[in-house]
């Protein structure tokens, strides 16, 4: 929903109710739904297209009521018991027959009652922070969070491919509606709904496929020539997006809020007009720029029973609003509610055909179009008394953001609260902060004295980066002589291009997305691909990679004899600040290394391509260091470098460093994420060993327990953490049977990994030697280092090892969990001060070198 900007266009044909799938119960995606099926191929299983809601219950409480309601909405609603499959390239819903959702309870009222609402709050940042699958049900999330007898917090998070604004207040009025009257003992009185999700996708092919040719020439003329409009940020934009978002907000005061409504309608304009064009005026001032372009969004419910179903129908509009004679904010407003009636005249457009029709440069780094959006909702969710409980929403926390600042307005029932995410890989806070008073200032002086110069509001003094971060470099130099293989390669990626493309001639320099290739057919394509190559290949890769003989070389792993595209993975090659190399569980590192920042380049180094199994001959731990040191140098030929890795890949970690300072490199830090000194423990006496394990045995039982009692894992999950259990077949055969559900147990499991057996003898036999350089030890949740006895090397083993000691500290998570989340915001916080502390001594050395 977009409050202002809802559409007053006459309804359209109404699609036809309880409509029957040919397939099933497979249904076409909805345009709205390819955008989001592409926006999470190209960032898998991000959580920016999260929408995390938190809501307050004051009363009597009962959890099974809570959970039985949202079943209950669950069963009215099919889109909420619908994954999404790929046929041939081609997204596809899939409607589940029933889906039961389990409530998870934490109970807070054991924590001091003052800080039990901070500690909700964190917990309600972490679980907008988890990540759904699309292709794995359920994309829904209920916690509740209990606070007191009669206060408690719910949590709700839903994948926004299944979800938008408007569905907030139709589920909260439903859960309302059906706990009420089953916590006092009634069946509710809802009305079935009119039609289902998966009809109206139907309908709408057959709609857009007429309308959207229709708009076609407005949007060409609005759109083709336009510039990209983008704020430039405090860091260069990473090579591919972190979608990270911090949301700052403030309510407007009284006074000036409540006039909101009454000066827009005073002036002819929404509300929504009049937010936008306070937001415009405050881009155009920031960045100097006349010609402005916002995204925003819109219902997309143009029909009656549209209304009441959950799911997901807003569509982009691009807004491009020029202000070259626009002087006072009186006549910026005039041109803005032009541009919005004409966008609401022509708003059939999906999206994605709009990207299609404009063919921008594409950048796997931008959003296609938008950079910055304007949003107003009015009354999301109202404070409302349900049988013997009273519901009331709370403001949200942000999961990630699409775009680089997200403006928006919100009516609650206090009054307007404005609100702007930003997100800190591109943006300091404190410029944020001074983006978002201008912006507050702009809006009051919109209410109170709209006829005042544009030119009085003042921008943050800044010295913004003026050039993006470097994009990862995936092919080999095209100087090289293509290979017999290389143009094999060529020709067999040509047969497919052409008939999916439509065109005749395809060389090696004939780009993909000048050749009219769009987010719709690069799905496609990278599926004909995986048919053909047996090679799944991301949509960011083909972004870094368009032209044929790239994606040919990334392909036909021909590259010149260089490390291949996944022995070096550049997982944020921009800056120019001592890089870090982590060894192997390269995609575990992404989110730390989004929140160290844009500045520092982030290499994730692999010497065992873990898509192509082998059999492989036991080696020695120095050896196999010495094969990632040539791949680190590979990239930098010379330090000075820093070394991280997780377990077994830290004791790698910790011997190419030695390699690369016997070398006469300078490696002034390394990471060491639970990792034990090599023989540490197996050397301790059978006494200390004892009770080590032993001690390490009951705390992972505690940690089990902890996770079944509060709902966060299952018997099964629980049982497919020991290697025993996976290994004798006991869990598959349950499944198969029935007892329990059927799930892919190891799949994030990573002591599986085909090549570390390997790796664990060789860090079993190694013994490590001194090194002169820092070490930080992070340690996961699951270690133990204290209350073992003296005889416990606190630091892991490593201090007689160590020049100076190592610096310690804990971090929340599991071991696999460490990096993710809050995890990876407190890795970052820690290494901070000793990474500022490298650049400022390699500034003063190069000071004094003057």
């Amino acid at each position: 929903m977009s409050g202002g900007m809802a559409s007053e266009a006459p309804a359209s044909e109404a699609p036809v109710a309880g409509a029957e799938s040919g397939a099933g119960l497979l249904f076409p995606c909805s345009s709205s739904q390819e955008r989001c099926w592409f926006v999470d191929a190209m960032d898998r299983c991000s959580p920016a297209l999260n929408v995390a809601l938190r809501w307050q219950l004051s009363g009597p409480i009962d959890e099974q009521v809570v959970e039985r309601a949202f079943n209950t909405i669950v069963e009215r609603h099919e889109v909420l018991r619908t994954r999404f499959v790929e046929r041939d390239g081609v997204p596809m819903q899939e409607v589940a027959p029933q889906l039961r959702l389990k409530l998870a309870v934490l109970d807070l009222r054991h924590l001091a009652e003052e800080t039990r609402a901070t500690e909700a709050r964190k917990l309600a940042e972490r679980e907008a922070h988890e990540p759904f699958d699309i292709h794995e049900l359920p994309l829904v999330r209920i916690t509740l969070l209990r606070l007191s007898a009669e206060t408690a917090n719910i949590l709700l998070t839903v994948h926004q491919i299944v979800f938008d604004g408007w569905s907030i207040r139709i589920i909260a009025s439903e859960f309302g509606e059906i706990a009420g009257a089953y916590g006092l003992g009634r069946p509710h009185a809802l009305p079935e709904v009119p039609v289902q999700y998966g009809d109206y996708a139907r309908w709408q092919k057959a709609l857009l496929a007429s309308a959207a040719a229709a708009n076609e020439r407005y949007w060409y003329d609005q759109l083709a020539h336009a510039p990209y409009l983008e704020v430039p940020g405090d860091f260069a934009k990473p090579a591919r997006p972190s979608h990270r978002g911090i949301i700052l907000a403030e309510m407007l005061p009284p006074e000036i809020g409540g006039r909101m409504e009454e000066e827009a309608r005073l002036r002819g304009v929404t509300p929504f007009v009049l937010g936008c064009a306070a937001t415009v005026a405050v881009i155009k001032r920031i960045t100097g720029r006349t010609d402005i372009i916002l995204g925003t969004q819109i219902a997309g419910r143009d029909d009656r029973d549209l209304e009441p179903l959950i799911g997901v129908f807003i569509n982009n509009l691009v807004l491009r609003v020029d202000t070259r004679h626009a002087h006072a904010f009186t006549e910026l407003l005039g041109r803005t509610g032009d541009t919005v009636r004409e966008a609401l005249m022509h708003q059939q457009m999906p999206f994605h055909r709009l990207v299609e029709l404009i063919n921008p440069p594409r950048d796997a780094a931008r959003t296609p179009l938008i950079s910055v959006n304007f949003t107003l909702l009015k009354e999301v969710q109202e404070y409302r008394q349900y049988g013997r409980f009273v519901l009331q929403g709370l403001p949200s926390v942000s999961a990630g953001s699409l775009y680089d600042l997200n403006f928006f307005v919100v009516k609650w029932q206090d009054g307007w609260r404005m609100a702007m995410e930003y997100n800190p890989d591109l943006f300091h806070e404190t410029t944020a902060r001074a983006f978002h008073r201008l912006w507050r200032s702009t809006m009051e002086r919109a209410i109170t004295e709209p006829d005042f110069a544009l030119e009085t509001l003042v921008p943050p003094a800044r010295t913004p980066a003026v050039t993006a971060g470097a994009a990862p470099s995936v092919a080999a130099a095209e100087g090289q002589p293509p290979s017999a293989r290389l143009l094999a390669t060529e020709e067999a990626l040509a047969e497919i291009w052409r008939p999916l493309l439509g065109v005749e001639e395809v060389g090696p320099a004939s780009n993909f997305f000048e050749l009219g290739g769009h987010s719709m057919l690069a799905v496609r394509l990278l599926a004909r691909i995986e048919a053909r190559f047996g090679r799944r290949i991301d949509p960011l890769t083909l972004f870094e990679a368009p032209t044929l003989r790239q994606l040919a070389r990334l392909l036909a792993d021909d590259e010149g004899g260089e490390a291949e595209d996944w022995n070096i993975v550049p997982i944020q090659p921009g800056g120019d600040e001592i890089p870090i190399f982590a060894i192997n569980n390269t995609l575990a590192y992404y989110n730390v290394a989004r929140a160290i920042g844009a500045g520092r380049p982030f290499f994730g180094v692999q010497l065992f391509n873990p898509n192509a199994p082998q059999e492989l001959e036991d080696r020695r731990l120095e050896d196999v260091a010495a094969d990632y040191v040539r791949l680190i140098r590979s990239v930098r030929p010379n330090g000075p470098y820093i070394l991280a890795g997780l377990c077994v890949a830290g004791a790698i970690a910790y011997e190419a460093a030695c390699q690369l300072e016997a070398a006469g490199e300078e490696v002034p830090l390394v990471v060491l994420a639970d990792t034990w000194l090599p023989g540490y423990l197996e050397a301790l006496p059978d006494k200390d060993r004892s009770q080590f394990r032993w001690a390490y045995r009951r705390h992972v039982a505690r940690h089990h327990r902890a996770e079944l009692a509060a709902g966060r894992s299952s018997l099964p999950d629980v049982l497919a953490t020991y290697r025993i259990v996976r290994n004798s077949g006991l869990l598959r055969l349950a499944a198969t049977l029935g007892l329990i559900e059927k799930r892919p147990y190891a799949k994030e499991d990573w002591s599986n990994r085909w090549f570390l057996p390997m790796l664990e003898r060789a860090r079993n036999a190694y013994r490590a030697r001194p090194f002169s350089g820092r070490v930080v030890l992070l340690r996961s949740d699951e270690m133990i280092t204290s209350g073992l006895g003296e005889r416990i090397d606190d630091q892991m083993g490593w201090r007689p090892l160590l020049v100076a000691p190592a610096a310690s500290y804990a971090v929340p998570g599991w071991h696999a969990d460490m990096f993710q989340g809050e995890g990876a915001q407190v890795i970052a916080e820690r290494l901070r001060p000793f990474l500022a502390a490298l650049e400022a001594n390699g500034r003063a050395q190069a000071t004094a070198a003057e």
